[in-house]
């Protein structure tokens, strides 16, 4: 059996597939946010036991993320060279709100008095300036004891080039100090500039003893349930054993979202398309990711809660507008949607569990479209005067009816993914008028019909079971790692047997690393990439390498002005050009599974349902999913509600289920 739980900030979802890949069993519980794995352990007390006996175990969560926006980590320490003290508090000059008088730059991870510098400088092509002096970094760590830190960092100048002198710190911190967990720069960002490798080492000492004692706790309960085996979803879609997360933990910082865009991808194979826009509405938030080729869109770098961080990614855009997204109002006095949530506790108003601020759940209810009388994962019932209840101090403070902001409060929600996506898509080149939307998460198909419309997109897929499509795509996700290093050089400077050995010297690391991992890689392909730029630019373009046979370095630059030109507009082949980054990503072969489908019962006359649509009550066809007769078209208004999710058919647009996959295809008409 292969087992794929999801920790989601209101939800934990569970899907269980037998070795041939059919669906076995499913479970959603509430998250429990102070200890998130008391909720996987509570999904899989629901199983039958008999499922658990040698079964593999594959996890998505936001351990690391929250632990990260809430600063609840490691007392970090951290070694730098002699005069680099401050580069964590300079930071850059950039930022994120250019025109705000009180903007406050993000707080290190580090205290001041937790900095220690030692005496050793490399240059910028690895040569050694002054050799590494052994003493002061003894004189360091001594001082980091004192200060109490738990977890120590190494990011010295230049390392990237010449790691020798980092490797001998962390030797001495091991001798010195053998209870103290150490992050080096090296092993985490092997790449050039100073202050985002520094943060990204940062980030990763921080996280160190969260994830650590997590899986700890999680492979021990695993284990006393029989379970053989369990893997962790990486940030870059990637799923690898628990001691290899473990080993470099900020590659667990977008685990969660990262699954969802994995099975999304499996489900449009199935269904044989190349390009799809995802978009995954949870409780907390929506994550929208675009899909080209087959192929996630990734990126090297983000940004998180105000940090650099360099680590390989699926190149997930996130929006505060989730279902459990409090509407409030602004210190203007205009309605507002997020970024704030209710979570899973006490979560929305209409799930009578506390909860008494208006949320976005709560305006679907209050709405129509969300049917009161429909259960909540299939077993809890939704309270729709809780919902109503909750809008009136609102209302009353605007001077206009419930259903007049509920119904504002769902399109500003809307109006909010919808820019999400043109962010994913439309600013980095592509258009979407041609992609396919594919919605799933508990709130993803309710609204995700009215966010393609304001992108123009006329095709919206929702897969069987949507609100469990993060867990069924850690179960769909192949083993992904990166390696890179960065080796700046002028494309003119460079030959095709020079870029041959930099990608083998990457291919050698990575073969030897992981297997020191254990990990077995008779099956693994092998992939190469390269940054780059126009000289004087400030930033790189990822290009694939398909083959480092003669004439390479001409496809690659012939390549990357291609892609320039696309990304932004222009491009100019007579400027020259420098190779930046080498990377090489390591995967193996997608797992066997098969795609969940929904038992068809087609009979009976749908029931009816009142919903607000433009200021009016409608009446919608409501039906059960498994009711809808395959190849049968259904037009909106209508919803259409299984155990996990409500899908809203608007006016206008049609639903027909997909005989071949039974997924639901809504068109507009």
């Amino acid at each position: 059996m292969r087992i794929g739980v999801e920790c989601g900030g209101t939800f934990t979802d569970l899907v269980v597939l037998d070795d041939a890949g059919e669906l076995r069993a499913t479970t959603k519980v509430f998250s429990t946010p102070g200890d998130p794995a008391q909720a996987v352990l509570d999904a899989l007390g629901e199983l039958d036991v008999a499922l658990l006996d040698d079964a593999a175990l594959l996890h998505g969560s936001t351990v690391a993320t929250n632990a990260l926006l809430e600063r609840k980590g490691a007392r970090l320490g951290l070694l730098v060279t002699r005069g680099f003290r401050d580069v964590l508090f300079l930071q850059r000059q950039d930022r994120t709100r250019m025109y705000d008088l009180q903007y406050q730059k993000p707080a290190a991870l580090v205290d001041r008095e937790c900095i220690a510098e030692v005496d050793e400088r490399m240059a910028a092509d690895g040569a050694v300036v002054d050799p590494l002096d052994e003493e002061s970094v003894r004189a360091a760590v001594e001082r980091l004891r004192a200060a109490g830190v738990t977890v120590a960092a190494v990011c010295l100048l230049h390392s990237y080039q010449n790691p020798a002198h980092e490797q001998r710190v962390a030797e001495l911190v091991q001798e010195l100090a053998p209870d103290l967990p150490v992050s080096v720069s090296s092993a985490v960002a092997r790449e050039f500039r100073e202050y985002e490798r520094m943060s990204t080492t940062a980030v990763d000492g921080f996280l160190r003893p969260v994830v650590a004692r997590y899986l700890e706790r999680l492979g021990q309960h695993c284990a006393g349930r029989g379970i053989e085996s369990v893997q962790v979803m990486q940030s870059n879609g990637g799923a690898v054993p628990t001691h290899v997360v473990a080993a470099r933990p900020i590659t667990m910082l977008l685990s969660g979202p990262a699954a969802g865009v994995s099975g999304a991808i499996a489900v449009a194979e199935a269904a044989g398309l190349d390009d799809i826009v995802t978009i995954d509405m949870g409780g907390t938030s929506t994550d929208v990711a675009l899909v080209t080729g087959g192929e996630p869109m990734v990126t090297a770098e983000a940004v998180i809660d105000g940090l650099p961080v360099r680590t390989p990614m699926v190149d997930i855009t996130t929006v505060g507008a989730g279902g459990g997204s409090i509407v409030s109002l602004d210190s203007g006095g205009l309605l507002r949607v997020g970024p704030t949530s209710a979570g899973a506790k006490p979560g929305p108003a209409c799930y009578d569990r506390g909860g008494t601020e208006p949320t976005v759940t709560d305006a679907n209810v209050v709405c129509g479209v969300l049917p009161a009388d429909s259960k909540l994962g299939g077993r809890w019932q939704l309270d729709v005067d809780a919902a109503r209840r909750a809008f009136e101090p609102i209302a009353a403070e605007l001077g206009q009816s419930v259903s007049q902001v509920v119904e504002a409060a769902v399109q500003l929600a809307n109006v909010a993914m919808s820019g999400a996506i043109r962010i994913a898509s439309v600013e980095r080149g592509y258009a979407v008028e041609h992609h396919t939307l594919l919605a799933y998460g508990g709130a993803g198909p309710l609204h995700a019909a009215s966010v393609a419309a304001e992108l123009g997109i006329r095709r919206v897929l929702v897969p069987p079971y949507p609100g469990l499509a993060s867990a069924y795509g850690l179960l769909a996700s192949p083993f992904r790692r990166e390696f890179s290093r960065t080796s700046v050089v002028e494309a003119t400077r460079l030959t095709d047997a020079e870029v041959k050995g930099l990608v083998d010297v990457l291919t050698d690391t990575a073969r030897a690393e992981l297997g020191d991992h254990g990990i077995d890689l008779s099956d693994a392909r092998f992939a190469a990439s390269v940054d780059i730029r126009y000289v004087g630019q400030g930033f790189e373009v990822n290009v694939p390498l398909p083959a480092t046979d003669d004439g390479c370095v001409a496809r690659l630059l012939a390549d990357f002005h291609q892609l320039h030109e696309r990304r932004f507009g222009h491009s100019d082949q007579n400027n020259a050009v420098q190779l930046v980054t080498f990377r090489v990503a390591v995967t193996k072969p997608r797992p066997v599974v098969r795609l969940p489908r929904v038992d068809a019962q087609p009979g009976g006359a749908p029931a009816t349902s009142s919903v607000v649509i433009g200021g009016e009550q409608v009446v919608a066809q409501s039906w059960q999913r498994p009711q809808l007769p395959p190849d049968t078209p259904v037009a909106g208004p209508a919803i259409v509600t299984d155990d996990t999710s409500t899908t809203f058919v608007p006016p206008g647009w049609r639903a027909t289920v997909d005989p071949a996959t039974t997924n639901l295809i809504l068109e507009h008409s």
